[in-house]
């Protein structure tokens, strides 16, 4: 009986510490569109899709030109039915260099910032 309670405590220890790093985990981007780098037509909008759902009312996007002005009137937002995704909607943007801005945090609480370049030809 003792053999079976260890092998037992042996187990239930080795799950929890491998379901552990998911429980840790950070949201990241795996999608934007336009995506870091590009080169191509004004975008209508910037969409990041994230690693893992996101709490909309602390993670945002923004948009600058390269002198840091801000490219985007409007407000970024959760798109419904995704809780992975956050979008800005922006207007006709000029040729030029821009950068977005991005934060988020997780439904578990962590939060991550970055941002990149896209340019518009």
């Amino acid at each position: 009986m003792h053999r079976f309670k260890n092998t037992l405590l042996s187990t239930v220890i080795a799950l929890s510490v491998a379901a552990a790093p998911s429980a840790f985990a950070h949201a990241h981007p795996t999608t934007m569109a336009p995506a870091p780098d590009s080169t191509g037509p004004a975008p209508s909008k910037i969409s990041i899709t994230f690693s893992e759902a996101v709490e909309p009312k602390f993670s945002s996007i923004k948009l600058t030109n390269m002198e840091g002005k801000s490219a985007d009137p409007q407000s970024s937002a959760a798109v419904p039915g995704d809780p992975k995704t956050i979008s800005l909607p922006v207007p006709t943007l000029p040729a030029g260099t821009y950068i977005v801005h991005w934060v988020n945090v997780s439904v578990d609480g962590h939060r991550l910032q970055g941002s990149y370049k896209f340019t518009v030809r």
